[in-house]
């Protein structure tokens, strides 16, 4: 009885925070760009960005939250025009939440302008349009009405009546950029020394939402904020990378905050270009009353990968003995960020 009590409390806990509906996370926020700010896309060191992350979460205390997003953004306009370009994006994600296997599917398009203040500066403006898909599943639920006295019994009747469906909805969201950026001295001096901030309002429309009840309730917009720092110490093959992500939707809060530690393995050939700049960043971050969350990031030309895994220091950590989430990013540019603009007017400032 007791076994399966728990079952069930776990289930209501994982379905009642899904219902709140508040946005997905990632512990690598840093490689989901247009997630934390539509005005970041197309803002970078190429012409064409592309990334893949996966998380899951929360598996040693039943069935994990998973989530998987693509995204892939660039920019045009960059030779054309003197001191402005356009950006365009599209984000897509799928995220299923514990027993009740409650689904969200959102599809975002993005559109951004970026207006170059002078060398070092632009300001960028973004929005973004999508459609939004949810769905659950009650069949995996379990009441303590389908136990028999001896075992679980799903033929049972719960006596449970639950009203909500499955539903859709439109979503508008837009944000601003700020990029600082000044290029190394020389190709191998590596003082470069970059800063983005940016602000940004999701769900501006606050699309309603289909409540247990049946009752129609409007989602809270969320109000993100995030900032980063690319240090490169003078002559040197080492940086410093702090970064940090602010998150309010209704009453929920979130801060994440860290720094990477980036070693440049090896640096681009001179004159060949055979041999490609290879860079392994080992950093930490803190998202508070939440996770302590270790990551690594492998970066080699074009391509990049990373690893991270969220370690729980809230109370959730009594039921999970502090096992988080595991995450893995992929992400590909082109031409080679390292050396994009290099001997050209095309601005390398984006770190």
């Amino acid at each position: 009885m007791k076994k399966i009590t728990i079952i069930a409390s776990l289930s209501l806990l994982i379905f009642g925070n899904s219902v709140k509906a508040q946005d997905i996370h990632f512990s690598q926020f840093y490689e989901a760009p247009v997630l934390n700010n539509p005005a970041n896309a197309g803002v970078f060191n190429g012409d064409f960005r592309a990334i893949l992350n996966y998380r899951s979460q929360w598996g040693s205390i039943g069935n994990p939250f998973k989530t998987y997003a693509f995204s892939a953004d660039g920019n045009f306009m960059k030779k054309k025009w003197r001191n402005a370009f356009l950006g365009y994006g599209l984000f897509a994600y799928k995220d299923v939440a514990g027993e009740t296997q409650f689904s969200t599917t959102n599809i975002n398009g993005t559109l951004s302008a970026t207006l170059n203040i002078d060398r070092d500066n632009s300001f960028s403006l973004g929005i973004q349009g999508g459609y939004v898909a949810r769905s659950i599943n009650y069949g995996n639920l379990r009441w303590d009405n389908q136990f028999n006295g001896f075992y679980y019994d799903e033929n049972l009747p719960s006596g449970e009546v639950i009203n909500l469906g499955n539903y859709n909805f439109v979503d508008a969201s837009a944000g601003l950029l700020w990029v600082y950026g000044k290029e190394a001295g020389t190709i191998t001096s590596n003082d470069q020394f970059s800063a983005r901030a940016g602000l940004a309002l999701y769900h501006i429309n606050r699309p309603k939402q289909l409540l247990d009840n049946g009752d129609l309730d409007k989602l809270y917009s969320r109000f993100s904020m995030f900032g980063e720092v690319h240090y490169g110490i003078q002559n040197t093959r080492y940086a410093f990378r702090p970064k940090f992500m602010y998150y309010q939707q209704g009453k929920q809060k979130e801060l994440n905050i860290g720094m990477f530690f980036r070693y440049m393995i090896k640096e681009e050939s001179k004159y060949t270009g055979i041999f490609k700049n290879v860079s392994a960043s080992l950093g930490a971050f803190y998202r508070t009353g939440d996770a302590f969350i270790p990551a690594l990031l492998l970066e080699v030309a074009n391509y990049s990968i990373g690893f991270s895994y969220d370690m729980n220091v809230s109370k959730l950590s009594n039921a999970t003995n502090g096992n988080g989430g595991f995450e893995i990013s992929l992400r590909y540019i082109t031409p080679n960020p390292y050396t994009y603009g290099r001997g050209s007017n095309s601005k390398s400032r984006f770190n």
